[in-house]
């Protein structure tokens, strides 16, 4: 039987690096999609583009009858001349990560957020970046081609249940 039980706890409750590890070794990636995209309308097309890349705060939901945890990301791409970002060309894009579960689970939401911050970006990343670089380029921009992820520099942020909700917190995009 499959079955993955989410419950809240104190913000201040610690995370359990073993419920961390018990997740991913309960989880399998099946998928990873675009699930919205909003680009434009482009502004500047200079060779000097400077980027700047913003991550939303992400949000998870479990189907039980699918088994499927699935994670959505947000990122904001803002591609601009000079050091003025007021013309810039603004890409929003929305990635579904979608894992299946094997076993019973219970963990706590935060659990969920620690999983996703050690585990889930650094599976998606690779599908992110090259989305960025293949819309820039379609937009007629320079292809911008996003940094890889450092772990140590990579800013922990709480995943939220069944809702997402955007967050200015800049990534490190070199």
């Amino acid at each position: 039987m499959t079955l993955l039980r989410i419950h809240a706890e104190p913000e201040d409750a610690a995370v359990n690096p073993s419920e961390v590890a018990a997740l991913v070794a309960a989880t399998e990636p099946v998928q990873v999609r675009l699930d919205e995209v909003h680009a434009g309308p482009v502004q500047s097309a200079a060779a000097d583009m400077t980027v700047k890349l913003v991550r939303g705060e992400p949000g998870f939901a479990y189907d039980p009858e699918a088994n499927v945890l699935l994670v959505r990301l947000e990122h904001v791409l803002s591609c601009f001349a000079g050091q003025g970002e007021d013309n810039a060309t603004i890409i929003r894009a929305n990635h579904i990560v979608a894992f299946s579960v094997i076993g019973e689970l219970d963990v706590s939401a935060a659990t969920v957020s620690a999983w996703i911050e050690t585990n889930v970006y650094f599976i998606a990343y690779p599908y992110i970046r090259q989305f960025f670089t293949q819309l820039t380029s379609a937009l007629g921009l320079p292809p911008v081609v996003l940094g890889y992820m450092k772990r140590d520099e990579w800013p922990f942020a709480d995943a939220t249940s069944e809702s997402t909700v955007s967050a200015e917190e800049p990534v490190n995009v070199n």
